[in-house]
């Protein structure tokens, strides 16, 4: 992993951002991401990723993702 792999991770509960990296990505699907070494599956729903851990909600934003995971557009 490096930081083209990196992107923010907001947590909805307390507000707080976090970086996690990208484990694997199905443009307009699912986002799966690492986060402190735990592993979140993250469903797409109109212009973010949404996915919970420990009861708690986690967002990304599709517009924050790093370019080379971005859909390829003419």
């Amino acid at each position: 992993m490096d930081n083209q792999d990196a992107v923010d991770v907001t947590c909805t509960d307390n507000g707080k951002k976090v970086t996690g990296y990208i484990l694997n990505y199905r443009a307009k699907d699912q986002l799966e991401i690492s986060l402190n070494t735990v592993k979140i599956r993250m469903q797409y729903k109109s212009g973010i990723f949404v996915g919970s851990m420990a009861g708690m909600e986690f967002v990304v934003q599709e517009e924050a993702l790093p370019r080379q995971f971005k859909d390829f557009h003419r």
